[in-house]
């Protein structure tokens, strides 16, 4: 399971090198699945996307310190709150167990209906 973002998908002002390098992360995850696939001698091996919102983590620190700023973001999703780490757990359990056997290549969203929603 690689990690993508919401920049996969949707421009962010000033991010350049990060929207590249997500983006990246989507093609990479899907060679992935095909360089690991029964065509090649593997078996039961698949390769998917997690991509989250916005999530409170260090990294993220500086945008949740500006309180306006974090509301603007949760004010975008269909969940109307940001991300905390928790919220990938069930996602990333999914990717990595037998109920996800036929599931290859792909990415999932777990943005809280950030790029669902578009704009109210």
């Amino acid at each position: 399971v690689t990690t993508a973002s919401l920049q996969s998908a949707l421009a962010f002002p000033n991010s350049l090198p990060y929207a590249a390098a997500k983006s990246g992360v989507l093609g990479l995850t899907r060679a992935l699945a095909e360089a690991y696939s029964p065509a090649h001698g593997y078996e039961g091996i698949t390769s998917n996307a997690i991509a989250p919102g916005f999530v409170q983590t260090e990294l993220t620190a500086s945008v949740f310190a500006d309180e306006p700023r974090a509301r603007q973001l949760a004010a975008r999703t269909i969940a109307a709150r940001n991300s905390t780490p928790a919220d990938l757990a069930g996602a990333a359990v999914f990717l990595c167990s037998p109920a996800s056997a036929y599931v290859n290549g792909q990415t999932l969203y777990v943005d809280g209906g950030f790029t669902a929603l578009g704009h109210r």
